[in-house]
């Protein structure tokens, strides 16, 4: 074997040199960023000048479904999945390394379309583990050239750190999400509970008052609940709440709040909405539950028809209404319809 001239040895080295120094200052530039989308951001645009990476996606499993980045031209998109297409699909489930050259690719198990450029080569697709847990998948694509071992190293090193790095923001994210959802999310039916639905109702006033528009609540109770309750039984109450509360939200406008302000009470939001609006509304959700019994127990023969009693009450914006009076309002209307036979929407 020759050896290699001095000269030779020299550019070599630095250039090795400048592609650790582009390693590092990004490695250095990333820790600093809690935003993912900013991350994928810089690595799309930087890891080229380290390694012989045209486009890459990394996969990181989550606790329901998969965080997919998708990085090319250095353009970074971040999108959350249930559930992954085929290559992705079999290459998480093989959990095996392996490098694949574009001409020999055939069948239906091809790339994402991102990693399939002109002048894309191979490409190497890395499962990326942890104590027996698979927490990534990355599949990067070569550019011109096949990856030689300085690039495998590199992208090993770098690929694996960002794995890590996206996984506990990842990680964080849904614990803090957990958290917030425990603390504002009532526990059987999924609704805001009594609490965030006030507040809610507070800043969509304040809200209201400031653009002198219009805001109205409509207070929602299941009638005649004790009856169901001591005749079917707690269970079947329970689940006449989730699917009353399921339906309710369902029916709900986009930017409207519904909660459940407690028992079987249900409170919601509708801004802007006039009194006409509001009464309108009210209808509607009152036919929801009222035109469909409700399965109990797992079986159509066990059926419960369900009403609401419901009452409404607005503001125009412009007058200094406070939320309590607006509530009461509400609740006395409500009460009008219970004492005139139920099933009906009062205006307050």
């Amino acid at each position: 074997m020759e050896p290699i001239p001095a000269a030779d040895w020299r550019e070599r080295t630095s250039q090795q040199l400048v592609r650790y120094e582009a390693l590092f200052a990004l490695l250095d530039d990333i820790q600093q960023s809690e935003d993912t989308a900013e991350i994928c951001k810089r690595v799309a645009m930087r890891w080229k000048y380290f390694a012989n990476v045209a486009s890459w996606r990394l996969v990181l499993p989550g606790e329901r479904g998969f965080r997919v980045i998708d990085c090319a031209r250095g353009e970074a998109s971040i999108r959350d999945v249930a559930t992954l297409d085929a290559w992705d699909a079999h290459h998480l489930a093989a959990r095996m390394p392996c490098l694949l050259r574009v001409a020999e690719l055939v069948g239906s198990l091809l790339p994402p379309e991102h990693l399939l450029g002109k002048l894309v080569s191979e490409v190497q697709v890395l499962p990326l583990e942890r104590l027996g847990q698979c927490v990534g998948l990355l599949s990067i694509a070569a550019r011109h050239a096949p990856f030689n071992a300085l690039d495998n190293r590199f992208i090993r090193t770098f690929g694996s750190y960002l794995t890590d790095r996206l996984a506990s923001i990842l990680l964080r994210q849904q614990a803090m999400e957990a958290l917030v959802h425990k603390a504002t999310r009532d526990a059987l039916t999924g609704l805001l509970n009594r609490g965030t639905v006030i507040d809610q109702l507070r800043q969509q006033l304040a809200a209201a008052r400031a653009r002198t528009e219009p805001l109205s609540v409509i207070l929602a109770d299941i009638d005649f609940f004790k009856v169901i309750n001591d005749t079917h039984g707690h269970l079947a109450g329970d689940q006449v709440l989730c699917e009353v509360a399921r339906r309710l939200r369902a029916h709900t406008f986009e930017g409207d709040c519904l909660g459940r302000y407690g028992g079987e009470e249900f409170l919601f939001v509708l801004h802007p909405c006039d009194s006409a609006e509001v009464a309108q509304a009210g209808e509607r959700l009152r036919r929801v539950i009222a035109d469909t019994p409700i399965d109990v127990g797992g079986d159509l023969s066990h059926q419960i028809d369900v009403t609401l009693s419901l009452g409404t009450a607005s503001t125009d914006g412009r007058s200094e209404i406070r939320l309590e009076e607006l509530l009461k309002r509400a609740d006395d209307a409500l009460y009008r319809s219970k004492g005139s036979g139920r099933n009906r929407v009062t205006a307050g």
